[in-house]
Parts: C-alpha cells; structure tokens; sequence
C-alpha cells in the first residue's frame, strides 16, 4: 500500500547525514519493545529504543576483563552483543573526501572471529536471524558503500544496497524489516532487499511496538501495510522510544523551551507534557525508559521523571563530565563519562544510579592513555551478560583526526572475590575512586597477566603511583602499592600488549548516598601503532542534537 504524508521532510543526503552524525544503527528483533533479554542486538537494546534490558550488570565490585586499541573509534555508534559474540562498527577515517571503517565480530573473550573492511563508515550495525545490518556513509565506490546484510557467522555478504537506493534508518521487528528508502516509509524483504510496501514521505529514526511503527517526525504506520494510523507531525516534537502503551518525545521551542511529552500510542494524544528549563536545541541525550520511570541526561545532570504523570522523581548532579546516552539493567541507571570536566586529567568513568531513588550505587573509573591533552571518557554503556560493553574517545576534543587515533573497547565485568577491597572514611565530593589515605594495598594468591608500572590519575585530579606484579598463568602472589602524588599527569608502560591489571579500592560514598566506589588500572596496547587518521567532529553532540531534532 502506499500513501502520502503532505509535510516537509528532509532530503536522502541530509538524512543519511544525520545518522551519520548521530549513529543511528539499523535495527532487528525478534524481542518485546520494552526490554533485550540477556543481549543487545540493536541500537539502543530493542525495538521500542528503551534503552532498557532485562539483563544486569557486573555489581559493586567492577574489573576490566578485556580491552584492545580499536585502531579507530566507534564514539557515535553502540556495541552489539548476541548470544556468543560481540560486533563492533569501528571508524578509522572521516574527512571531507575519506570515509573508512570496518566491521567485526569477537567472541566474548576478546578474540576476532571474522572482520569486513574495505567500507566507508559504519554505523550500529543490528544483529538478527543470523543476519547483521549496517548502513555505511561515505562518497567512495559502489561496492564498499551503501546498505549491507551480512551472515553473523562468517561476515560474508547476503545482499547489498548502493547508496543511490537511499536506504537508512531500518528497524526489523514483529517478523518484518522496515527502512526509510529515499525519504519513504518502506517494509523490506529480509532475504532480498526488495521493496514490500512504501508509504511517501515519511522518515527518522524509528520505534516499535505492538504493530505499530512511530517515526520521529511523529507519524505512526501499522507494520502490516503501511497505512496511517495518527499524524502529530505538525506538533513539532520528535518521537524516541515507546513502551507500556506510551510514546516518549522531545519539543523544543526556542520561545516556550524544551518539553519531555507523552503520547498515547493509540492515537498521538498528548497525556503528559514537562518543561524541563532547556532554552533553545535540545543538548540531552536519549530517552530511556525502565521502572516506571523515563530517564535523560541534560550535561552533567540526570533526570528522572515519573512515566505516567511527567512528574520530577528525582536529579542527579554528578562531579563529573557525563558523556553518554543512559542504560537500565534490572534496577540501575548506568551512564559513562569522564571524572573529572578538567579535559587533560579525568578518566574514563561507568556510574551506576538507583532507579528509583538516583542515589549513586557505585563508580568505576578505568582506562587511560599517554595522550596528555584530553582525557578518555566512556561512550554509551552496554550491558549484556553481566558485562558493561563500552568504547573511549577523547571527549571535548577540538581535533577531529583524535576521535578516531584515541579509542579502545573495554569489557568490564565482576571482580574476583579475591581482589583487594578496603574502606576510606572520607572521600572528596567528586566520583573519587581512590585517596591517599588507601595507601597499601597486598593480596595474596591471586592471577595477574603481568607486570605493569605507572602512574594513574585519580577522580580528583591527583595521580597514584602503581606497581603490580604476579604470574601470568599459574598461581602467585600479586602485590599492589598506591602512593598519592598529587600530580595530574599520566604515565602507563606495558609490558605485553595484552597487559589487563586491576587494582581495586571500595569505600563508602560521601553525602550520604551510601554503595560503592570502585577503581581500575590497566595497561592499554597498542598505542604505540596508531595511525593518524581522519577523525569525528570534536563537537558531534551539537550536531548530534541539530539532527535529532530536524531529522
């Protein structure tokens, strides 16, 4: 069937675009669309783009279990995760004439299984039926970019789109694939790629649920034939995630501010609608539903408000640099970022938030590298089997070549039992990890991969002297030494490219918010062999939320 939506809407290349800016992967399910079930098979975890999962996360006790030099970055794209293994959208070169990236699967120790290079950047690619999807963005020859369908096992090519067809923003969900095709509304064959029905003129990012279709331009299809079901386009707000019958949005007015709403699912009716003090663009992230509860982060502030009424439930204010779109797993908010808004100084950071209180759990700061003017932050936090999937890039950047050169994947998990954990009276008001009164710290019997040595810079800004030995196989004894110094540079040596050493400090939380703060260190590989390549915008949020308000 195919209909007409008489609006204005933007153009193939623009939107095309604008995903590539924003990262917006191609989605398949064959799940609810409220939670992922012990997975992370598409952007944003599911088909109603919740960001919600029935999974949990690794706890109080936090360690980084693997990490590896991407030999690019990934800062506007999320992992994958599947039953058995991990793929990743890597970019390794974005200027005006030069697009480049790969694709790659690893299993769930670290180790390559196949990669697909050759391409121009990808964006999330999405994992389903044995197959994975990824749309890539570039003006390079036919054949390396366009539209791609991949066998999830061995990365081989099932069927491919030109970049002339238009296809972008695709989501696969209640048995159907579903695409913007050239500015149109459009079901697709999973196995050939042909189109099934179109209805024109509709496009964005997309939702599902419960037959339905939403598209951020605030139009709602039936997945079944395409027909309009409502038209709220000429509202303005734009359409992000839907579950428990509502669909969540953002409007922003530059005269009245920027309002969260929810929509009945039905019909497009306006149930609730919350100014939220935002003057101009929209600067958060996305919308995250779980508990009840609709999450987002403006800055350095989380919010939660509650989902039938809009009422404020509760703020978050970290003393850190936030820099992620927001996750739930079973009852905690987990968003990444940096420790410290000083650019040359802070790590990279994973806060875990209680739902229904937004009292922090834990922080665990980890990740750094001998680039000295801008400091990692965490990328979008993934959680998937017990595990939080992330990637670093160097946050506030105003170099673009370095969000490609500064960038590692890291896979934290549980910390063995047998790790160090000690209690400090004090810590600063900062998401501190680790103070001069934790000065020692010896453990016994426990497996280290090997001999590390450095200097590590703390939340607050201060730097630990570190040194770690122990056995890389058999048992042994691994001993930790921490010294405040109460400088702010960064020094890590290595020696293997495959050094993973945690030393992990727990104390109790300043102000009252009770938990636990954990603290990692490990070896990064690979720096040494970076290729200075082209890289993404130091200032992709602002574009980020340009798009996502006009897509």
């Amino acid at each position: 069937m195919t209909g007409t939506h008489r609006r204005k809407f933007l153009k193939t290349t623009g939107a095309l675009g604008a995903m590539a800016t924003v990262g917006i992967g191609f989605s398949l399910t064959a799940l609810g669309a409220d939670e992922s079930d012990g997975s992370w098979p598409i952007r944003r975890g599911n088909a109603g783009r919740t960001g919600a999962t029935a999974d949990r996360g690794p706890g109080s006790s936090v360690t980084t279990e693997w990490s590896f030099d991407m030999g690019g970055g990934m800062y506007a794209s999320e992992p994958i995760v599947g039953k058995d293994k991990v793929y990743l959208a890597v970019t390794t070169s974005n200027t005006p004439s030069t697009s480049e990236g790969y694709v790659a699967a690893y299993d769930l120790a670290g180790n390559e299984i196949w990669r697909r290079e050759g391409i121009s950047r990808p964006g999330t690619p999405t994992l389903g039926d044995g197959t994975v999807y990824f749309d890539t963005f570039g003006a390079e020859l036919a054949d390396s970019t366009g539209f791609f369908a991949l066998d999830s096992e061995t990365g081989e090519t099932k069927w491919h789109k030109a970049p002339a067809s238009g296809f972008g923003d695709a989501l696969v969900a209640g048995g159907g694939l579903y695409c913007t095709v050239a500015g149109d509304a459009c079901e697709i064959d999973p196995e050939t790629g042909d189109v099934v029905w179109k209805t024109e003129n509709i496009g964005g990012a997309t939702c599902y649920a419960d037959g339905t279709l939403f598209y951020s331009d605030g139009v709602a299809l039936s997945a079944e034939d395409g027909s309009v079901l409502w038209d709220v386009s000429g509202d303005e707000d734009r359409l992000q995630t839907v579950s428990g019958g509502q669909v969540y949005s953002v409007k922003t007015d530059r005269d009245t501010g920027t309002e969260v709403r929810a929509r009945s699912a039905d019909d497009g009716s306006i149930m609730w609608s919350q100014s939220i003090g935002i003057d101009g663009y929209w600067w958060g992230s996305q919308l995250t539903f779980a508990d009840g509860h609709v999450f987002f982060r403006v800055d350095n502030t989380i919010r939660a408000l509650d989902a039938k009424t809009g009422e404020e439930a509760w703020t978050y204010e970290a003393n850190a640099e936030l820099a992620s779109d927001l996750t739930v797993a079973d009852d905690a908010l987990y968003v990444g970022g940096r420790t410290t808004p000083e650019p040359d100084v802070g790590i990279a950071l994973i806060i875990a938030i209680d739902t229904a209180s937004g009292e922090r759990k834990w922080h665990h700061s980890f990740g750094e590298w001998e680039f000295d003017d801008t400091g990692p932050a965490a990328g979008t936090p993934v959680i998937a089997n017990e595990k939080v999937y992330t990637a670093t890039f160097p946050l506030r950047s105003t170099i673009d070549w370095m969000y490609t050169e500064y960038a590692d994947f890291y896979v934290l998990g549980a910390a063995e039992s047998n790790e160090t954990t000690s209690q400090s009276p004090e810590t600063t008001d900062e998401e501190t990890a680790t103070t001069s009164e934790e000065a020692t710290a010896t453990t016994e019997g426990t497996e280290s991969e090997t001999t590390t040595e450095g200097r590590t810079t703390t939340d607050n800004g201060t730097a630990t002297e570190t040194t770690t030995s122990g056995k890389t196989e058999s048992g042994g004894t691994t001993q930790t030494t921490t010294e405040s110094t109460g400088q702010t540079t960064t020094e890590m040596t290595s020696a293997t490219t495959t050094a993973r050493t945690s030393g992990t400090t727990s104390s109790e939380l300043p102000g009252g918010e009770g938990g636990t703060t954990t603290t990692a260190t490990d070896g990064q590989p690979g720096f040494g062999l970076l290729t200075a390549i082209g890289g993404l915008a130091g200032v992709g949020a602002y574009f980020r939320n340009r798009i996502e308000r006009n897509e």
